[in-house]
Parts: C-alpha cells; sequence; structure tokens
C-alpha cells in the first residue's frame, strides 16, 4: 500500500491512472476502522482498477468552528492501516489534519431538504460541514466512484444529491450494512458499549424489522409503524428518533408507499447507535 500526505502528490499519481483508462474507487474514513470500512475498500477494489482511501480528520481546533462536529474518532495508524491494505487498499491518503481544513471555511455546503426534514436526525450544521468536506475531498481525489455504507442512510443520499446538484465527476454508491451475527450494525461507536450495554444493542435492529413487518403486512401510516418500533423496544434503550422518510430525498412521509427508509437511533448510557431499514412499498 503507498502512502500519500499532500494533495499536489495525490493528484500526480491518480491522473495519470485515469489518463491510463483506469477507474479510481474511492473510500473515506475519519478513523476506528472495522469490518464496514474493510467491505466498502473491497467493493471498490472489485468495481476498479485503483483504489484508494482518504484517512483523517480535522484540525483540533475544528471546535471552534462547529462544537458539534464528529471528526472525534481514534485515529490508530497502527490498527487502521493493516486493516486496510489488507482489504485492498492501494493508495492511502493520508494528510496532516490541517490539509483538509487549513483555516476556518467562510465558504458554505447545504442542502437543507435533506439536513433539517426533522429535527431530531442528524445535526444540520454537522452535515454542512461534511458536505464542505466532501466537496473538497473530490477536488483532491478527481473524477471517482466513492463508496459510503447504507447505515449513514441520511448522509449517503445527501452526498449522491450534492454530486448531481454540482455536476461533480463522481458516482456515489451505497454498499449494504455490514452487521455482526446478531443484527447490530458495525460501527466505532459500539467499542464503547459495556458488556451489558452491548446485550441490548441488537433491540435497534430488531425493532426495526418489526415495524418493516408491519409496513409488508399492511400497515400504511408512519404513526401505525413508529408505534410497532415503540413497542418493540419496550423501554430497554431510550429512543433518540424514528424517522419514516422518502428513501432518495428524505423527505418525511405520513402515508407509506414507494421506497420507504426507516431510521432510528437509541441511546445506550453516553453511546448513541444508528440504524436504518428500506422497504419498497405500491
Amino acid at each position: 500500500m503507498e502512502l500519500i500526505r499532500t494533495i499536489t502528490d495525490l493528484r500526480a499519481r491518480l491522473d495519470p491512472e485515469r489518463a491510463a483508462g483506469k477507474h479510481v474507487g474511492m473510500v473515506g474514513t475519519s478513523g476506528g476502522m472495522h469490518q464496514g470500512h474493510q467491505a466498502l475498500v473491497r467493493r471498490a477494489a472489485e468495481d476498479n482498477d485503483i483504489t484508494a482511501m482518504y484517512w483523517g480528520g480535522a484540525p483540533a481546533d475544528l471546535s471552534e468552528w462547529h462544537a458539534g462536529s464528529t471528526f472525534a474518532y481514534e485515529r490508530d495508524a497502527g490498527h487502521d492501516w493493516p486493516l486496510a491494505e489488507a482489504a485492498g487498499c492501494e493508495i492511502l491518503f493520508a494528510p496532516a489534519a490541517e490539509v483538509l481544513f487549513p483555516r476556518a471555511p467562510a465558504t458554505m455546503v447545504s442542502l437543507p431538504s435533506f439536513s433539517t426534514g426533522f429535527g431530531q436526525l442528524e445535526d444540520p450544521a454537522h452535515l454542512d460541514l461534511i458536505a464542505l468536506a466532501m466537496c473538497k475531498l473530490w477536488n483532491m481525489f478527481g473524477p471517482c466512484r466513492n463508496y459510503f455504507g447504507e447505515k449513514d442512510w441520511q448522509q449517503l443520499v445527501m452526498f449522491q444529491r450534492l454530486a448531481l446538484d454540482l455536476e461533480y465527476p463522481v458516482e456515489v454508491l451505497g454498499c449494504v450494512t455490514v452487521r455482526e451475527d446478531d443484527g447490530l450494525a458495525v460501527s466505532s461507536r459500539n467499542s464503547q458499549l459495556t458488556p451489558e450495554q452491548r446485550a441490548v444493542a441488537p433491540v435497534l435492529y430488531q425493532a426495526l424489522c418489526a415495524a418493516r413487518d408491519a409496513a409488508n403486512a399492511g400497515e400504511t401510516t408512519a404513526k401505525t409503524v413508529e408505534q410497532v418500533f415503540t413497542d418493540a423496544v419496550d423501554g430497554a434503550a431510550a429512543i433518540q428518533y424514528f424517522a419514516v422518510v422518502d428513501g432518495p430525498t428524505m423527505t418525511p412521509l405520513d402515508d407509506l408507499s414507494g421506497s420507504v427508509r426507516m431510521l432510528a437511533s437509541i441511546a445506550l448510557g453516553d453511546t448513541r447507535l444508528l440504524d436504518n431499514i428500506g422497504i419498497e412499498l405500491g
């Protein structure tokens, strides 16, 4: 695996490959590499000639710009880099933190219809910041296929629309959520759970499956399937939100039809877990 530290070197490495007719697959992570990230790298390697990964975050003083941002995962090169290489990563772009945000940004990138439809979902200010970060990364990497996990559905569809609206030469592709044997979505946050909390955590996916099954059985309103979700959690965890939206657009739904996505979050102690499930309805 080739390590690259600067934007100039990254462009110099990838541009000749594209000029030779090769396709670049891109994956990004702020750290805390796990099986989910590896699955994205493997998919990128299968689909493309060159696989490149961004590994990094923002400067420590990011909190001065936005206190709600979550570029906060621990970055352990000794742990993460071998996992990336084993999955098929050929080029690792690991710049200093200040490369992505060398100064407080004066430019704002915002997709309000994807970030503010449900007030309980991800912090809109954080989504604005990562939208700006993706614009910067796509400019650094150049034309590519960029892979994201469906676990962070809100971000995935936002990035798809961002690339479409701004005519980026980037194809944003979603990959199926990687799960543990008991259904819990693989996430860096899982390591923060106590053994007791980890035993309870699968209730999130189980409750989402119950809501999906209710919709398949004929329940037609968001209110009804939300009650099914709440009953399935049955007080085992604090429910942060349950939202029913049109999958591609994140438009809130009252009545279920079309490409429906159910998104939910629970809190176990100080750890907030996210998950979602999709269903196609007539």
